[in-house]
């Protein structure tokens, strides 16, 4: 049952503070079958903050894991934490990949100001900036337009040594990491995927909200492009008071929180200073029904949980739980 893989199946693996999750899957053209989940949990403080503290435990409990399953060498996916990703929009010349890449490579280790040394990023081109193609709508280009002198790029960076602490780590328990991922990233992913299953039309200005025990990551998308992400610790035992339980404490401190990044986003972001229109929940099935109703003071808008359930072939009331390393394997498929 758990022999060697062919290539139609591939992985996905979300190691956070508190667990480690693997999911297999077979991508059809209509659905994605889930044919293998597992969830370890992790040793109490051996990652905090998205930091390995004890990296043998980590890896010894994922290990077993691999074992037990029998996937020891398969080819994975894996995120690395939000909070140590810097999100960056710039305005380059024109150039083929490699110049551009070699480019960003120069400013961010020098012209561009990052709270880290050593970063390692990705990009992905956004296309002219805004005065420019406003500029050729103006004049009424017709013909296809010549390749633009400056495009807008995003900018994913993070530090190379978390990025080789998280692959190291997936080596050493016995899988072959072939990318890095970012949750956000991963989601979106499924996000399209449904819209394209569902004939629906994502939001112009949505935010995944994906939800652990201890913190909440933050990633707001517009137009289809990431443009904000924060992770948010949230300190439950501050709200701890008499005849207050845990999740009514975590709602109050992100609330009050995402009160905040609401605020930042329609005043310093948005340039029309436009609000979010939907609210994505991600995480356990719990968490995401009970939430919403704690989150009503910070938002007035639509709150979802996040369309899973629409998208595999075997949808339970748990794969809400496992919508991250889901999106992780699709990149591989």
């Amino acid at each position: 049952m758990f022999g060697k893989k062919t290539s139609k199946y591939t992985y996905g693996m979300q190691i956070s503070d508190t667990t480690a999750k693997l999911v297999e899957i077979m991508t059809l053209p209509q659905e994605i079958v889930v044919t293998q989940r597992h969830s370890i949990a992790l040793d109490k403080g051996s990652i905090k903050h998205g930091k390995f503290m004890d990296e043998e435990s980590v890896i010894g409990r994922i290990e077993a894991m691999v074992k037990q399953i029998g996937l020891q060498g398969a080819n994975v996916n894996v995120t690395v934490p939000l909070s140590n990703v810097i999100l960056r929009r710039s305005v380059f010349s024109s150039l083929k990949d490699k110049a551009l890449r070699n480019l960003i490579d120069v400013e961010l280790h020098g012209g561009q100001q990052l709270p880290f040394k050593n970063p390692v990023f990705d990009f992905v081109r956004i296309g002219a900036p805004k005065e420019q193609a406003a500029a050729a709508a103006a004049e009424g280009v017709k013909k296809a337009a010549k390749p633009s002198a400056q495009e807008e790029v995003l900018i994913f960076a993070t530090p190379a040594e978390v990025v080789e602490s998280y692959a190291h780590v997936v080596k050493k328990a016995g899988l072959t990491p072939v990318s890095v991922d970012l949750a956000p990233l991963a989601l979106h992913r499924l996000l399209v995927r449904h819209s394209r299953l569902t004939g629906t039309t994502m939001k112009e200005r949505f935010m995944l909200l994906h939800v652990e025990p201890d913190h909440a990551d933050v990633s707001i998308f517009v137009n289809g492009i990431p443009v904000f992400f924060r992770s948010i610790q949230i300190n439950t035992s501050f709200f701890l008071d008499t005849g207050t339980d845990q999740m009514a404490a975590y709602g109050r401190n992100l609330s009050m929180e995402l009160g905040r990044v609401m605020n930042y986003f329609q005043y310093s972001v948005s340039t029309e200073q436009e609000d979010v229109q939907l609210i994505y929940l991600v995480g356990d099935q719990e968490w995401i029904e009970a939430l919403p109703e704690h989150l009503e003071g910070s938002f007035s808008g639509e709150i979802a949980a996040f369309p899973l359930p629409a998208i595999l072939q075997n949808e339970d009331s748990a794969c809400h739980t496992f919508a991250v390393p889901v999106g992780l394997a699709m990149k591989g498929a």
